[in-house]
Protein backbone atom coordinates (compact mmCIF):
# COMPACT_ATOMS: atom_id res chain seq x y z
CA UNK A 1 0.00 0.00 0.00
CA UNK A 2 1.08 3.56 -0.52
CA UNK A 3 1.54 5.76 2.53
CA UNK A 4 -1.78 7.59 2.26
CA UNK A 5 -3.68 4.37 1.56
CA UNK A 6 -2.13 2.66 4.56
CA UNK A 7 -2.98 5.55 6.86
CA UNK A 8 -6.55 5.64 5.53
CA UNK A 9 -6.83 1.94 6.34
CA UNK A 10 -5.43 2.56 9.84
CA UNK A 11 -8.15 5.17 10.27
CA UNK A 12 -10.84 2.69 9.24
CA UNK A 13 -9.53 -0.04 11.55
CA UNK A 14 -9.43 2.37 14.49
CA UNK A 15 -13.09 3.23 13.90
CA UNK A 16 -14.21 -0.42 14.10
CA UNK A 17 -17.72 -0.10 15.50
CA UNK A 18 -18.48 -1.72 18.84
CA UNK A 19 -22.12 -0.72 18.80
CA UNK A 20 -21.88 2.99 19.57
CA UNK A 21 -21.85 4.39 16.05
CA UNK A 22 -18.15 5.08 15.61
CA UNK A 23 -18.26 4.00 11.98
CA UNK A 24 -20.77 6.72 11.16
CA UNK A 25 -19.08 9.35 13.31
CA UNK A 26 -15.80 8.65 11.55
CA UNK A 27 -17.09 9.55 8.08
CA UNK A 28 -16.89 13.37 8.36
CA UNK A 29 -13.61 13.03 10.28
CA UNK A 30 -11.91 11.11 7.46
CA UNK A 31 -8.46 12.44 6.75
CA UNK A 32 -7.95 13.61 10.30
CA UNK A 33 -5.44 10.85 11.03
CA UNK A 34 -3.21 11.79 8.11
CA UNK A 35 -3.41 15.47 9.00
CA UNK A 36 -2.60 14.86 12.66
CA UNK A 37 0.27 12.50 11.91
CA UNK A 38 1.81 14.85 9.36
CA UNK A 39 1.54 17.79 11.73
CA UNK A 40 3.71 15.87 14.21
CA UNK A 41 6.05 13.94 11.91
CA UNK A 42 6.92 16.95 9.78
CA UNK A 43 7.45 19.35 12.68
CA UNK A 44 11.15 19.96 13.42
CA UNK A 45 10.60 20.03 17.19
CA UNK A 46 7.17 18.83 18.33
CA UNK A 47 6.32 19.77 21.90
CA UNK A 48 2.98 18.39 23.05
CA UNK A 49 0.58 18.34 25.94
CA UNK A 50 -1.48 15.12 25.96
CA UNK A 51 -4.71 15.41 27.96
CA UNK A 52 -6.54 12.35 29.20
CA UNK A 53 -8.60 10.90 32.04
CA UNK A 54 -12.32 10.14 32.11
CA UNK A 55 -13.50 9.66 35.68
CA UNK A 56 -16.24 7.11 36.44
CA UNK A 57 -17.77 8.26 39.75
CA UNK A 58 -20.42 5.53 39.80
CA UNK A 59 -17.85 2.72 39.74
CA UNK A 60 -17.11 0.94 43.01
CA UNK A 61 -14.57 2.14 43.84
CA UNK A 62 -14.64 5.22 41.61
CA UNK A 63 -11.65 5.64 39.29
CA UNK A 64 -10.60 6.73 35.83
CA UNK A 65 -11.58 4.59 32.86
CA UNK A 66 -9.23 2.22 31.06
CA UNK A 67 -9.97 3.93 27.75
CA UNK A 68 -7.77 6.98 27.29
CA UNK A 69 -4.72 6.54 29.54
CA UNK A 70 -3.25 3.72 27.47
CA UNK A 71 -3.55 5.68 24.24
CA UNK A 72 -2.35 8.91 25.82
CA UNK A 73 0.84 7.32 27.14
CA UNK A 74 1.36 5.62 23.78
CA UNK A 75 1.14 8.94 21.93
CA UNK A 76 3.43 10.68 24.42
CA UNK A 77 5.99 7.89 24.14
CA UNK A 78 5.82 8.16 20.35
CA UNK A 79 6.53 11.88 20.49
CA UNK A 80 9.53 11.25 22.67
CA UNK A 81 10.74 8.52 20.27
CA UNK A 82 10.60 11.07 17.47
CA UNK A 83 12.89 13.34 19.43
CA UNK A 84 10.12 15.67 20.52
CA UNK A 85 8.84 16.66 23.94
CA UNK A 86 5.64 15.53 25.59
CA UNK A 87 3.96 15.69 28.96
CA UNK A 88 0.64 14.32 30.14
CA UNK A 89 -2.09 16.41 31.69
CA UNK A 90 -4.99 15.14 33.79
CA UNK A 91 -6.87 16.15 36.93
CA UNK A 92 -6.64 14.95 40.51
CA UNK A 93 -9.39 12.28 40.43
CA UNK A 94 -7.77 10.58 37.41
CA UNK A 95 -4.16 11.03 38.49
CA UNK A 96 -3.55 7.61 40.14
CA UNK A 97 -4.45 5.76 36.94
CA UNK A 98 -2.34 8.03 34.73
CA UNK A 99 0.59 7.72 37.12
CA UNK A 100 0.35 3.92 36.94
CA UNK A 101 0.24 4.01 33.14
CA UNK A 102 3.35 6.18 32.98
CA UNK A 103 5.20 4.07 35.54
CA UNK A 104 4.52 0.97 33.45
CA UNK A 105 5.44 2.29 30.03
CA UNK A 106 6.95 5.79 29.96
CA UNK A 107 8.38 6.79 33.35
CA UNK A 108 10.38 9.63 31.80
CA UNK A 109 7.24 11.46 30.60
CA UNK A 110 6.22 14.22 33.05
CA UNK A 111 2.69 14.44 34.41
CA UNK A 112 0.83 17.62 35.31
CA UNK A 113 -2.18 17.26 37.61
CA UNK A 114 -4.88 19.93 37.77
CA UNK A 115 -6.71 20.32 41.09
CA UNK A 116 -10.47 20.50 41.38
CA UNK A 117 -10.18 23.15 44.07
CA UNK A 118 -8.12 26.21 43.19
CA UNK A 119 -8.22 25.34 39.53
CA UNK A 120 -8.19 28.92 38.21
CA UNK A 121 -4.90 29.83 39.86
CA UNK A 122 -3.36 26.57 38.72
CA UNK A 123 -4.63 27.10 35.16
CA UNK A 124 -3.18 30.62 34.97
CA UNK A 125 0.27 29.27 35.75
CA UNK A 126 -0.20 26.30 33.43
CA UNK A 127 -1.22 28.54 30.53
CA UNK A 128 2.07 30.38 30.85
CA UNK A 129 4.02 27.12 30.89
CA UNK A 130 2.15 25.76 27.90
CA UNK A 131 2.39 28.90 25.81
CA UNK A 132 4.99 27.48 23.44
CA UNK A 133 3.60 23.97 22.89
CA UNK A 134 3.15 22.94 19.27
CA UNK A 135 0.41 20.35 19.82
CA UNK A 136 -2.43 19.66 22.22
CA UNK A 137 -3.69 16.08 21.99
CA UNK A 138 -6.84 15.11 23.89
CA UNK A 139 -7.36 11.36 24.24
CA UNK A 140 -10.75 10.34 25.66
CA UNK A 141 -10.94 13.49 27.76
CA UNK A 142 -14.52 14.49 28.48
CA UNK A 143 -15.52 17.98 27.42
CA UNK A 144 -18.44 20.35 27.97
CA UNK A 145 -21.78 19.81 26.25
CA UNK A 146 -24.19 22.41 24.95
CA UNK A 147 -25.13 23.30 28.53
CA UNK A 148 -21.48 23.70 29.52
CA UNK A 149 -21.49 20.52 31.63
CA UNK A 150 -19.29 17.44 31.00
CA UNK A 151 -21.42 14.32 30.73
CA UNK A 152 -20.75 10.61 30.42
CA UNK A 153 -22.46 8.29 27.96
CA UNK A 154 -25.40 7.87 30.33
CA UNK A 155 -26.00 11.61 30.28
CA UNK A 156 -24.83 12.05 33.88
CA UNK A 157 -23.16 15.32 34.81
CA UNK A 158 -19.66 14.52 36.12
CA UNK A 159 -18.57 18.13 36.52
CA UNK A 160 -18.04 17.71 40.25
CA UNK A 161 -15.29 15.20 39.45
CA UNK A 162 -13.81 16.92 36.39
CA UNK A 163 -11.46 19.90 36.14
CA UNK A 164 -12.26 22.16 33.14
CA UNK A 165 -9.14 21.27 31.16
CA UNK A 166 -11.16 22.07 28.04
CA UNK A 167 -10.37 25.74 28.64
CA UNK A 168 -6.64 25.18 28.26
CA UNK A 169 -7.22 22.94 25.26
CA UNK A 170 -9.51 25.39 23.49
CA UNK A 171 -7.34 28.42 24.24
CA UNK A 172 -4.06 26.83 23.26
CA UNK A 173 -2.26 28.11 20.18
CA UNK A 174 -0.88 24.69 19.27
CA UNK A 175 -2.32 22.27 16.73
CA UNK A 176 -5.23 20.52 18.44
CA UNK A 177 -5.85 16.82 17.93
CA UNK A 178 -9.03 15.29 19.34
CA UNK A 179 -9.34 11.55 19.98
CA UNK A 180 -12.67 10.09 21.02
CA UNK A 181 -15.33 7.48 20.44
CA UNK A 182 -18.65 8.66 21.86
CA UNK A 183 -19.18 12.27 20.91
CA UNK A 184 -18.64 13.65 24.42
CA UNK A 185 -14.85 14.03 24.28
CA UNK A 186 -12.71 17.08 23.54
CA UNK A 187 -12.50 17.67 19.80
CA UNK A 188 -15.84 16.07 18.98
CA UNK A 189 -17.29 19.53 18.41
CA UNK A 190 -15.81 19.15 14.95
CA UNK A 191 -18.62 16.75 14.07
CA UNK A 192 -22.02 17.99 12.88
CA UNK A 193 -24.37 18.31 15.85
CA UNK A 194 -27.15 16.62 13.91
CA UNK A 195 -24.97 13.57 13.27
CA UNK A 196 -23.99 13.10 16.91
CA UNK A 197 -27.59 13.61 18.00
CA UNK A 198 -28.81 10.98 15.55
CA UNK A 199 -26.08 8.36 15.98
CA UNK A 200 -25.19 8.54 19.67
CA UNK A 201 -27.59 7.65 22.46
CA UNK A 202 -28.39 10.95 24.24
CA UNK A 203 -26.11 12.57 21.69
CA UNK A 204 -27.85 15.94 21.69
CA UNK A 205 -27.33 16.21 25.44
CA UNK A 206 -23.84 14.81 25.86
CA UNK A 207 -22.02 15.90 22.69
CA UNK A 208 -18.92 17.98 23.34
CA UNK A 209 -18.95 21.39 21.68
CA UNK A 210 -15.16 21.91 21.72
CA UNK A 211 -13.64 21.75 18.22
CA UNK A 212 -10.16 20.69 17.10
CA UNK A 213 -7.90 20.86 14.05
CA UNK A 214 -7.85 17.11 13.40
CA UNK A 215 -10.30 14.58 14.81
CA UNK A 216 -9.61 10.88 15.23
CA UNK A 217 -12.65 8.69 15.87
CA UNK A 218 -12.22 5.20 17.26
CA UNK A 219 -14.42 2.33 18.33
CA UNK A 220 -12.43 2.94 21.50
CA UNK A 221 -10.27 6.02 21.91
CA UNK A 222 -7.23 3.85 22.59
CA UNK A 223 -7.56 2.33 19.11
CA UNK A 224 -7.52 5.76 17.51
CA UNK A 225 -4.45 6.71 19.54
CA UNK A 226 -2.74 3.51 18.40
CA UNK A 227 -3.64 4.41 14.82
CA UNK A 228 -1.94 7.79 15.30
CA UNK A 229 1.23 6.07 16.47
CA UNK A 230 0.88 3.69 13.52
CA UNK A 231 0.58 6.58 11.09
CA UNK A 232 3.67 8.17 12.61
CA UNK A 233 5.51 4.88 12.14
CA UNK A 234 4.48 4.81 8.47
CA UNK A 235 5.62 8.39 7.92
CA UNK A 236 8.85 7.87 9.90
CA UNK A 237 9.94 4.28 9.19
CA UNK A 238 13.43 5.20 10.41
CA UNK A 239 12.19 5.31 14.04
CA UNK A 240 12.00 1.65 15.00
CA UNK A 241 10.79 2.42 18.53
CA UNK A 242 7.40 3.45 17.16
CA UNK A 243 6.71 -0.12 16.04
CA UNK A 244 7.50 -1.43 19.50
CA UNK A 245 4.71 0.73 20.91
CA UNK A 246 2.21 -0.96 18.60
CA UNK A 247 2.71 -4.48 19.90
CA UNK A 248 -0.57 -5.60 21.51
CA UNK A 249 1.35 -6.90 24.51
CA UNK A 250 2.61 -3.33 25.13
CA UNK A 251 -1.02 -2.26 25.57
CA UNK A 252 -1.79 -5.34 27.66
CA UNK A 253 1.03 -4.54 30.05
CA UNK A 254 -0.25 -0.98 30.53
CA UNK A 255 -3.84 -2.18 30.93
CA UNK A 256 -2.74 -4.67 33.57
CA UNK A 257 -0.77 -2.02 35.43
CA UNK A 258 -3.55 0.54 35.59
CA UNK A 259 -6.17 -1.98 36.67
CA UNK A 260 -4.12 -3.92 39.22
CA UNK A 261 -2.11 -1.03 40.66
CA UNK A 262 -4.53 1.90 40.38
CA UNK A 263 -8.01 0.37 40.11
CA UNK A 264 -8.81 1.69 36.63
CA UNK A 265 -12.31 0.67 35.58
CA UNK A 266 -14.02 -0.35 32.38
CA UNK A 267 -16.17 2.69 31.65
CA UNK A 268 -19.05 0.59 30.34
CA UNK A 269 -19.03 -2.15 32.96
CA UNK A 270 -17.99 0.21 35.79
CA UNK A 271 -15.73 -2.46 37.25
CA UNK A 272 -11.98 -2.78 37.68
CA UNK A 273 -11.13 -5.53 35.22
CA UNK A 274 -8.86 -6.18 32.25
CA UNK A 275 -11.27 -4.81 29.67
CA UNK A 276 -11.93 -1.59 27.78
CA UNK A 277 -15.38 -0.19 27.07
CA UNK A 278 -17.06 -3.54 27.59
CA UNK A 279 -14.57 -5.48 25.48
CA UNK A 280 -12.57 -8.36 26.96
CA UNK A 281 -8.93 -8.45 25.97
CA UNK A 282 -9.31 -10.93 23.08
CA UNK A 283 -11.85 -8.71 21.29
CA UNK A 284 -10.12 -5.46 22.23
CA UNK A 285 -6.74 -6.67 20.94
CA UNK A 286 -7.89 -7.52 17.40
CA UNK A 287 -7.82 -3.96 16.00
CA UNK A 288 -4.50 -3.38 17.78
CA UNK A 289 -3.03 -6.42 16.04
CA UNK A 290 -4.40 -5.27 12.70
CA UNK A 291 -2.87 -1.81 13.16
CA UNK A 292 0.53 -3.37 13.92
CA UNK A 293 0.18 -5.66 10.90
CA UNK A 294 -0.60 -2.76 8.54
CA UNK A 295 2.44 -0.84 9.77
CA UNK A 296 4.69 -3.89 9.34
CA UNK A 297 3.41 -4.42 5.80
CA UNK A 298 4.08 -0.78 4.97
CA UNK A 299 7.74 -1.47 5.58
Amino acid sequence: MRVQETIAELERVAATDVGRGSGKLAVPAAGGLLAAARSIAEHPAPDAIVLTGFFIPAADPAAAATDGPIGAVQVAAALRALGGRARLLTDAPCAPVIEAALAAAAPDVPLDVAPLQGYDAWADAAARRYGAVTHLVACARVGPGVDGRPRNMRGEDIGAHTAPLDRLYAAGSGYRVGIGDGGNELGMGRLPAELVGRVVDRGERIRCVVDCDALLVGGTSNWAAAALVGALAVLRPDVAALRDLLRPDWSYDVLTAIVLHAGAVDGVRRRAELSVDGLDWSAYAKPLARIAELVDRAG
